[in-house]
């Protein structure tokens, strides 16, 4: 879509728009931020930046062309934004009452989330889809219908294809608990 063809309709050029982006958009907020955000900051984040891409186009009537490399940049800011704040006040520990910020929780913390990111290192390693459909499976909670839809696979695939890395994640976290190269296929 052009700015041309978003100033003669409005309403339907922005429905259009979502249409037609908000795969690409939800990709890249889903992998900047889906090591700090829940299911509903993603989602958060999602708005936000299709209420920037319509501000933008409102204010900018005057140019013309391709739409994709402008909603691209609005979408990788945002989502960098919005990193910047969930890991700053995830880490603020002077909201922090004495009791809470005790050596063992800093500690069990620390540890908690250095497992969970190499956790998601090994899943990442698994390569696309099957890092997606675990991350859609086991950090948001969805269906197996739900991800077939949002990668193009049917049901069936994305179970076969999720129940194949796991057990290819397994070895490689078994691996890993060994002091193995993670790295290997």
């Amino acid at each position: 879509m052009t700015h041309e063809e978003y100033r003669k309709d409005m309403t339907y050029a922005a429905e259009v728009i979502f249409n037609e982006y908000y795969a690409y958009i939800y990709t890249v907020v889903r992998s900047r931020l889906i090591c700090c955000a829940s299911k509903e900051d993603i989602e958060e984040c999602i708005s936000d930046i299709f209420a920037d891409i319509y501000i933008y186009l409102d204010e900018h009537k005057d140019n013309d062309g391709d739409l994709t490399g402008i909603i691209s940049v609005i979408a990788k800011r945002k989502a960098i934004y919005y990193y910047h704040k969930l890991t700053r006040s995830s880490l603020n520990t002077e909201e922090l009452s004495p009791e809470e910020t005790a050596d063992d929780d800093i500690e069990q913390n620390y540890e908690q989330k250095e497992r969970r990111r190499k956790l998601i290192s090994l899943i990442k390693q698994l390569g696309e889809p099957d890092s997606t459909i675990i991350i859609q499976k086991y950090f948001f909670g969805y269906k197996s219908g739900e991800t077939a839809k949002l990668l193009g696979l049917s049901s069936v695939a994305v179970r076969v294809r999720c129940s194949r890395a796991l057990k290819r994640l397994k070895k490689k976290l078994t691996k890993s608990e060994q002091g193995g190269s993670s790295y290997e296929k």
